[in-house]
């Protein structure tokens, strides 16, 4: 064997008794073969990126899995062990996102971004995290921990994080919480609409309305419970049931009542607001401006007010300012969309006829069904469906829509998926990213700037919907190399399993003895 492989004799005794070291499961001969060690290495590399980088998983959890797994004795899995391969992979991601910016760079992309903004604060822990997405694509522009989060600081960041992608600014529209720093960011240093973020906006509502009507009726419900425990125990044993008993629980169940109502018409508000803040009645009738959304939210402030009077409410004057405020803000949204949709260069070279088809029935159709697939309200998917089937069928009994190749309808029916995906109202996805990077804040006990960094490039260039396509290359329009496989081609060999102590002092007492 040594003359074969063209190694020493002492080489050979040590490499075979390493492996006859290793030969200590079933399964382990086939661990000695190529397609076994490259499924191994597989094995450990997926593990660490998705448990270890993704998920925030300790490394003595993973070192623990892998032996059940039986594998320390195939490869080096100790928490230090793994550490150095996570540490390598982190590397190896940042390296990957500059290799792409390198490329992106190059190309020269023009983006239009719909942007969204917000804040992430981890408790006990100095620094706030800015984000900025486009919302559309979903690509994180800009998720870095600062010291506050003012204006200088928030300008300073977009433009830095523009200029390492190659791009100006191109940002059109900005959803936000309507934070000070932030409305000067769209207006002052992007000149652009700031928009509100209607999420945010039906927040303060139910801020001041829905948690103090919410606490009043639990409260109801408790003393009304206890009440009706107490009158069914005496009734067990047969005692008599005092007025004052009696009293208190037809009154109790008067006040739970009445405050249910109130809880349903604060409810039926709220549903009203969502339903309204669309480019198209939801009821079929045609398309909304921006001033009918105005009139529309307007006409429910006086029911509110009603409300908070009659439940005698602490502060629903502020709640009722604060959300007027934001009417002209959503109301410009509304035109916003308008204003790209008839600023399409599609339409421009179209006949009347055809842009009437397409703004006035392909384009609600499309809308509508956007809706319903996104939303997870039951009551408001029922409500979109609706919608979508009313929509669909006044598509199908348009002229032009029986005279159009399918062709011709799949390249209309893109453009209108472009354009719906350009409405936003919401910082929704900002928000759920938000919740993420909480979990592994708590989790993994702190993010540092490098981590923070590792996870934007994952969920920019890694995280894929169900059309496979991931948040970079929606946002540039070009295809990107997949991360894990590029990590995998890149990284080393496998660290060797650790010897054990008992071999290890066997042998030191055998040299002794000799």
């Amino acid at each position: 064997m040594a003359r074969a492989t063209n190694l020493s004799k002492s080489s050979v005794h040590r490499l075979r008794q390493r492996i006859k070291h290793r030969h200590q499961e079933p399964e382990s001969d086939f661990w000695e073969t190529p397609e076994g060690f490259e499924w191994l290495r597989l094995l450990v590399f997926a593990t660490i990126y998705i448990f270890g980088i993704k998920q925030g998983v300790g490394s003595e959890v993973l070192s623990e899995f892998f032996h059940l797994l039986r594998l320390n004795k195939q490869v080096g899995v100790s928490p230090t062990a793994l550490r150095r391969l996570e540490t390598e992979m982190r590397s190896l991601i940042i390296t990957y996102q500059e290799q792409q910016h390198q490329q992106i760079k190059q190309t020269c992309p023009s983006v239009e971004i719909i942007a969204g903004a917000d804040e992430t604060f981890f408790p006990g822990v100095p620094g706030i995290v800015l984000v900025l997405m486009d919302l559309v694509s979903g690509y994180i522009v800009l998720e870095k921990k600062t010291s506050d989060r003012k204006y200088q600081t928030w300008k300073l960041q977009v433009q830095t994080a523009l200029s390492q992608i190659g791009i100006g600014s191109s940002i059109k529209s900005l959803v936000s919480d309507r934070a000070l720093a932030l409305i000067q960011l769209a207006v002052q240093g992007h000149g652009t609409q700031s928009i509100p973020d209607l999420f945010h906006a039906m927040r303060s509502i139910s801020r001041y309305i829905g948690a103090l009507l919410g606490g009043k009726l639990a409260r109801t419900k408790r003393q009304l419970q206890q009440t009706s425990r107490e009158i069914t125990a005496r009734q067990l044993k047969k005692k008599p049931i005092s007025v004052r008993l009696s009293q208190r629980l037809s009154q109790l169940t008067e006040e739970y009542q009445f405050l249910v109502l109130g809880v349903e018409s604060y409810r039926s508000v709220l549903h009203q607001i969502s339903t309204i803040v669309h480019p198209f009645a939801i009821d079929g009738s045609g398309f909304q401006t921006g001033a009918d959304i105005q009139d529309y939210l307007r006409s429910l402030l006086p029911s509110l007010a009603a409300l908070g009077q009659t439940y005698q409410l602490n502060k629903i004057e502020k709640a009722l300012e604060k959300f007027s405020c934001q009417i002209n803000g959503i109301a410009a949204g509304i035109n916003f969309w308008w204003q790209l949709v008839s600023s399409s260069q599609v339409l421009e070279e179209l006949d009347a006829v055809t842009q009437n088809w397409l703004v006035a029935y392909l384009l609600p159709e499309v809308y509508w069904f956007a809706q319903f697939e996104k939303t997870k309200n039951q009551e408001l998917r029922q409500l979109y469906q609706k919608a979508y089937e009313k929509a669909h069928q006044q598509l199908l009994a348009h002229s032009l829509t029986l005279s159009v190749s399918s062709l011709e309808l799949s390249q209309w029916r893109d453009w209108a998926t472009r354009m719906v995906a350009k409405f936003q109202r919401t910082t929704s996805a900002i928000e759920g990213r938000n919740g993420y990077l909480s979990r592994l804040h708590h989790s993994g006990r702190g993010l540092s700037p490098r981590d923070l960094q590792v996870l934007t490039v994952i969920h920019n260039f890694d995280l894929k919907r169900a059309s496979g396509s991931t948040a970079a290359s929606r946002f540039f329009g070009q295809d990107f190399p997949e991360l894990f496989p590029w990590l995998i081609s890149r990284m080393g060999d496998l660290p060797e399993p650790r010897k054990s102590r008992k071999s290890r002092k066997s042998r030191e007492f055998t040299i002794s003895i000799a």
